[in-house]
């Protein structure tokens, strides 16, 4: 009989748990412009009530969707405004994002566009 000689395993580093992070929260982001701010930008605040359906294709396209869909689609900007908080993950629910788009359409389209642009996106 044949006696191999083993060597023991010394463990140096125990394993470390990694805390789970939950992606749907980690939104740490605030909006840089207010949403009462939207008049900041006269040409864009003008841009916007003067010619609603052009606005709405041109912030469409800022955010990669389709120009056509805000023709389509009910309540489209809540849908836009949701997109847009999430992909800059800024703070905020969908709650919120439909409430601010029924009670104020042009302010909430506004401030994304600002939004954008203080970013360097649009």
């Amino acid at each position: 009989m044949a006696y191999t000689k083993t060597h023991p395993f010394i463990i140096t580093n125990q394993p470390q748990s990694r805390p789970m992070v939950n992606p749907f929260h980690d939104f740490n982001n605030e909006w840089t412009v207010g949403l009462c701010d939207c008049c900041n930008d006269v040409s864009q605040c003008c841009y916007a009530y003067f010619c609603w359906c052009c606005f709405l294709g041109s912030l469409a396209e800022d955010i990669n969707e389709s120009k056509t869909s805000c023709c389509c689609i009910s309540n489209i900007l809540a849908v836009y405004r949701m997109k847009v908080r999430a992909t800059l993950k800024i703070r905020g629910d969908s709650f919120s994002d439909a409430c601010v788009v029924c009670w104020c359409p042009f302010c909430a389209g506004l401030q994304m566009r600002n939004e954008l642009r203080n970013r360097g996106l649009a």
